[in-house]
């Protein structure tokens, strides 16, 4: 069922009930059932699961982001959880241009450049003690303790904040979820959040740096951006680059750490790294699913969107959509990626710490490269795959030195 060309309505649209085992345990075969079809109707809205469908949400200005109405949903309030600025993900037009604008200052390809040695240092200094045991646990030893650091150095914050922050985003984006069960949690991560910032804030302003807080602090200071909008961008940009990050470690590995063959590949040709890195995110994405609702009603693709609707977008479904990526269930680390996968969105709202991203992500695993001619992750990796991301508890493995040990 497709609707490229005439205007259709949600009751036309096939039923998928998101709450069944059978969806929340395989909801790709769902999806693959309904193909040629792109979207579904659910008790939560529409469903759309096509890479076109949902790359046109994201590029869309009919759309905005349905993290907002989850958090309302929740019975929590946006200003209370990330101050009353703005942000760059619940703003579109001038607003979000006049943000984003002030934010890329900072993200250029020096700045990102800068950081990268000291990614590789830390890194080395994590998988040392791996390496001598022979294997251990990628995600308690490595991949939750890069993350943090790093927004650190990004913002001119002290190091030793780094655990602090990363638990405090793993703790926010459960939001993203809209589970009302932690809404407490999510309010005091919040709060303690709030408090942390005001004192960074404090200390930057009388230690001024190259730093993106300082960047901040100037554009404030000019009128660009109020006090307020630098405590938002701040908590948003925390969330963003720090948990996602540190899963997105555990996925990537979880798949080249699956076949040994693949991490013998990387190991004769390192310089497949990046692009293995991109198709790893489109097997196993960070965000499996995200939310965007219309709020004066769109047409998508030919789909009437009534006002208010929810609706979701499957990036899991996208990247494994036949149309797009042939054979998409192989895993192919020399695939031609023909579009970009959507970890990190497209169009306007592309997110604009995904050079950072990558670069820790390439950055990480190179310095495995360097280190291990053998990598293998053992088949108990708790890999736990909600509605709407992927997260990894714990990744054992085993790895062999590419030197000798004393």
């Amino acid at each position: 069922m497709t609707f490229d060309c005439t205007i259709a309505s949600i009751p036309a649209l096939p039923q998928l009930d998101v709450d069944s085992p059978e969806f929340t345990n395989d909801p790709l075969a769902a999806f693959d059932a309904l193909r040629p079809g792109w979207a579904a109707q659910s008790a939560r809205g529409v469903e759309v699961f096509s890479y076109r469908a949902v790359e046109a949400i994201y590029r869309s200005a009919n759309f905005t982001a349905g993290v907002t109405k989850l958090i309302a949903e929740m019975g929590l309030d946006s200003v209370s959880l990330s101050g009353s600025g703005a942000n760059l993900q619940s703003n579109d037009g001038p607003d979000h241009d006049r943000l984003r604008k002030v934010v890329s200052r900072w993200f250029t390809p020096s700045a990102v450049a800068r950081l990268e040695p000291r990614v590789a240092e830390l890194t080395g200094r994590l998988l040392d003690p791996l390496t001598e045991a022979g294997g251990g646990d990628l995600m308690a030893g490595v991949a939750r303790h890069v993350p943090g650091p790093v927004f650190c150095w990004m913002i001119g914050a002290p190091d030793e904040l780094g655990e602090r922050v990363f638990a405090l985003s793993e703790t926010l984006l459960l939001a993203f979820e809209g589970d009302a069960a932690n809404a407490d949690a999510i309010s005091g991560a919040a709060l303690e959040l709030s408090l942390l910032i005001d004192e960074i804030v404090i200390e930057k302003r009388s230690r001024p740096d190259d730093d993106l807080l300082t960047v901040l602090i100037d554009a404030a200071d000019r009128d660009e951006i109020s006090p307020d909008d630098v405590h938002s961008l701040m908590f948003e940009l925390l969330g963003a680059s720090t948990d996602n990050t540190a899963h997105s470690v555990g996925l990537a590995a979880a798949v080249l750490g699956g076949d040994s063959e693949r991490w013998a590949l990387l190991r004769d040709a390192p310089a497949l790294v990046p692009n293995a890195l991109e198709e790893c995110a489109r097997v196993e994405p960070r965000i499996r699913c995200d939310s965007a609702w219309a709020p004066d009603g769109a047409d998508l693709l030919g789909l009437e969107i009534p006002p208010g609707t929810m609706v979701w977008q499957h990036t899991a479904g996208a990247h494994h959509d036949p149309k797009v990526f042939p054979d998409p269930y192989r895993v192919d680390l020399t695939r031609e990626q023909p579009v970009k996968q959507l970890n990190f969105g497209v169009g306007r709202h592309f997110c604009l710490g995904a050079a950072l991203a990558r670069m820790e992500l390439r950055t990480i695993f190179a310095t495995m490269l360097d280190q291990w001619s053998e990598f293998a992750v053992e088949a108990d990796a708790a890999i736990d795959r909600t509605g709407g991301s992927a997260s990894v508890g714990s990744l054992r493995f085993t790895c062999t030195s590419r030197v000798s040990l004393p």
